[in-house]
């Protein structure tokens, strides 16, 4: 089996906390019982608290916080692991986008 990292996309930055509890709690649970659908391929998974950092050459600056989260699967191809990916609630929304990458072994 290969590892993927599937890389939430939002369209549009939005910072949950600034939503009304209900729409808060509906949103989490789509996102919850999508990584539960997927069952024993889920390695891990996190959700990306908005206000993230951007370093570079010139120093910090705020991200764009259009990267919310991932989820790492096991899969047996890139066929496999854009499949789990289709059922995202970004995905199926249309709000947003999921990224897939093939992660490379390596030695720390």
């Amino acid at each position: 089996m290969l590892r993927y990292v599937l890389i939430f996309k939002a369209d549009q930055a939005l910072d949950w906390t600034s939503l009304p509890p209900e729409e808060a709690q509906r949103r989490a649970g789509a996102w919850g019982s999508w990584i539960a659908s997927m069952g024993s391929a889920v390695e891990a998974a996190d959700a990306f608290k908005f206000g993230g950092q951007r370093v570079t050459t010139d120093g910090n600056q705020a991200a764009d916080n259009l990267l919310t989260g991932y989820v790492v699967v096991e899969a047996e191809n890139y066929d496999e692991a854009t499949k789990l990916a289709a059922g995202a609630p970004y995905v199926t929304a249309g709000d947003g986008s999921i990224e897939v990458y093939e992660i490379l072994p390596t030695r720390h």
